[in-house]
């Protein structure tokens, strides 16, 4: 089982730095970064699978998060890696844009 749960404005993204296309947010104590890519949105746990850095903390290019504390990235869709040292992937959701609202699915044991 799932639930869908309204995480962020869209709007919340205008208000973040020149380039910036990540937004931490806590949804029920669990930490996920939501991306606003060029094609749509995603979203991940916020947590590089390597140190436990935070990945909403990093830069984003071409469809990838690069973490700040050693550079693993990860594709911000899949979370799957995609550069080293980090060996794990992190957790993706589902993720959609209802209006203005943007809307993730997580799985009912987080």
């Amino acid at each position: 089982m799932s639930r869908w749960l309204k995480v962020a404005d869209a709007a919340e993204f205008e208000s973040l730095p020149m380039g910036r296309q990540s937004l931490p947010v806590d949804v029920e104590g669990f930490d996920i970064v939501i991306f606003k890519l060029s094609n749509g949105w995603a979203a991940l746990d916020d947590t590089c699978s390597h140190e436990f850095s935070k990945l909403s903390e990093g830069e984003v290019w071409r469809g990838r998060v690069y973490c700040e504390k050693h550079g693993s990235s990860f594709d911000c869709r899949s979370g799957e890696v995609q550069g080293l040292p980090a060996t794990d992937d992190v957790p993706s959701f589902p993720v959609e844009a209802r209006g203005e609202e943007i809307w993730v699915e997580l799985p009912d044991f987080l």
